[in-house]
């Protein structure tokens, strides 16, 4: 694989990503999907202008980013949830908290016995229902769930959702195990689009759409062996840049009085197996494309190309110089290579 020197990638992305107007528009199937692992890793960022630069045809140059630790998600279906949870997260007759995928975390470490064996909890997840949300938790054991629904059920953002708009939710649930565990949770988000634009990652550029959400949360735990209840204020912020079919963002920065303090960004570099020997002058017309147009190219006539996505996948080919994209292709970023030279091709809904 041919990696593109940060300069080269910036260029590109000053003259090429402006003439592009490429808007990111985020609807349910740019959100995570069960059974798809994204390539996360955790990072520090330093450069406070990723944060402030807002707008129209933005250019965020993150391509200095360090991986500080492979952190890959794998959401899953509701098809493995367990009896319990596919109950209260996945009945036909409980549509307000129907839910689509799962995320497991395992359990902190509390260091004392809290009298039962709790392997991990699991968060459900919603992308339909005109929304991006979290309906509910389930506490594991012994591959059976407790479930705990959203008395208010927690919405990121709507759906579809795209630059300049706005939002507000909130979102509360109450967990007690009386006698051994309570937790309460009362939130709050701010959520604005506020700028669409390039993000340049150390694997390439991209079209993404950026979403800043002012969180404000009250988390009250009560362990009974510990005594009185205690509470934790949570005041952040927290900065996504999205891109089309990327399932999480493309990168996330958490910050807490201003001051970053979790971030992570998907290395897609790390499965990304074309050679990025980018083409001088467009492949290409018209790029972007929209599902169900016709792309063309002209040049050599019958010379073999190919189309991959992000990860290096193989998604068409052919001997033509035009072609049809299906109107059942996910929509967002490939790579379209000929005669040995490459470009980011761009298809739209």
């Amino acid at each position: 694989m041919t990696h593109i020197p940060t300069t080269v990638l910036l260029v590109i992305a000053v003259l090429f990503g402006n003439s592009a107007q490429f808007q990111v528009t985020l609807e349910s199937d740019d959100m995570p999907q069960g059974g798809t692992t994204y390539p996360l890793v955790n990072t520090v960022v330093l450069d406070f202008g990723l944060l402030e630069t807002i707008g129209e045809n933005a250019i965020w140059d993150a391509s200095n980013l360090i991986s500080m630790g492979d952190a890959p998600l794998t959401p899953s279906p509701m098809s493995d949830a367990s009896i319990t949870a596919t109950l209260a997260f996945n009945s036909p007759f409980n549509s307000a908290y129907q839910c689509d995928f799962f995320l497991p975390t395992e359990f902190p470490d509390l260091g004392i016995d809290i009298g039962i064996p709790l392997d991990g909890f699991n968060s459900f997840y919603q992308t339909g229902n005109d929304h991006y949300a979290i309906a509910g938790i389930g506490l594991s054991s012994s591959g059976f769930d407790l479930p705990v629904a959203y008395d208010d059920i927690d919405e990121f953002f709507p759906l579809p959702f795209t630059y300049g708009e706005t939002f507000s939710s909130s979102g509360s649930f109450a967990l007690d195990l009386t006698g051994i565990l309570g937790y309460w949770l009362n939130q709050t988000r701010e959520v604005t689009a506020d700028g669409w634009g390039t993000l340049i990652l150390p694997s390439g550029s991209y079209d993404v759409l950026r979403v800043k959400t002012e969180l404000v949360a009250n988390d009250s735990i009560l362990i009974e062996q510990l005594g009185e209840p205690f509470l934790i204020e949570r005041i952040q912020t927290i900065y996504q840049w999205w891109g089309e079919g990327m399932g999480f963002p493309l990168l996330e920065i958490t910050t807490t009085l201003g001051i970053p303090t979790f971030s992570t960004y998907q290395d897609l570099q790390t499965q990304n197996d074309v050679t990025l020997e980018m083409a001088p002058n467009p492949l290409s017309h018209p790029n972007p494309a929209r599902l169900g147009s016709s792309i063309q190219w002209g040049g050599q006539s019958n010379a073999p190309w190919v189309l991959s996505n992000v990860n290096g996948q193989k998604v068409a080919s052919g001997k033509t110089d035009r072609w049809t994209v299906p109107a059942s292709m996910a929509s967002g970023t490939y790579f379209f290579t000929r005669n040995g030279m490459t470009e980011r091709l761009m298809i739209q809904r």
